[in-house]
């Protein structure tokens, strides 16, 4: 039996779980999944959670169990057994589709862009400022961004024409 993830529960590399639905909780904690967003304390970044129960879907994303993986390879660890369910094969980071930067509206232009911003949350979904940053490209290690978060732990917004895996590196 597996439990499902929510918003605080740790991983296999001492990191946290710092994301989760806005509109699905347990216990009054939101539940975590594919996509959500993970400050993993050995690789010293967040990454993201890139397997689900695709099964149970909260809020258009697969639901994440206890033994489910992020983007540096962390397994994450559930901080509750009551809301669980069993009989599933968890994948692993080989099997996971890589993170992509959303298509924007680009309507007006003949090239495809690709345009992201980050935030980053505390464990209480509370905006983390004044924190240095590197946005790399995860294949070529390629600097896409650096700064500082702003007063909403917002970074610079990040621009690729095409889609990217990235990584970000707290300095």
């Amino acid at each position: 039996m597996a439990a499902y993830i929510t918003v605080g529960a740790k991983t296999s590399h001492g990191g946290t779980v710092i994301s989760g639905s806005a509109h699905t909780t347990h216990n009054g904690i939101p539940v975590a999944r594919k996509g959500d967003k993970v400050i993993c304390k050995k690789c010293k970044k967040v990454t993201t959670i890139v397997s689900g129960d695709a099964s149970f879907i909260v809020d258009g994303a697969p639901i994440a169990r206890g033994g489910d993986v992020t983007s540096c390879g962390a397994k994450l660890i559930a901080s509750q057994q009551s809301f669980a369910e069993s009989g599933f094969d968890v994948g692993n980071i080989a099997q996971a589709a890589p993170l992509q930067f959303a298509k924007s509206d680009m309507s007006n232009s003949s090239e495809e862009q690709y345009d992201e911003q980050f935030q980053v949350l505390d464990e209480n979904d509370q905006p983390i400022s004044n924190v240095d940053y590197q946005v790399l490209d995860t294949e070529t290690q390629e600097v896409l961004a650096t700064g500082t978060t702003d007063s909403e732990g917002l970074t610079k917004r990040v621009s690729t024409d095409i889609g990217k895996s990235i990584d970000i590196i707290f300095i």
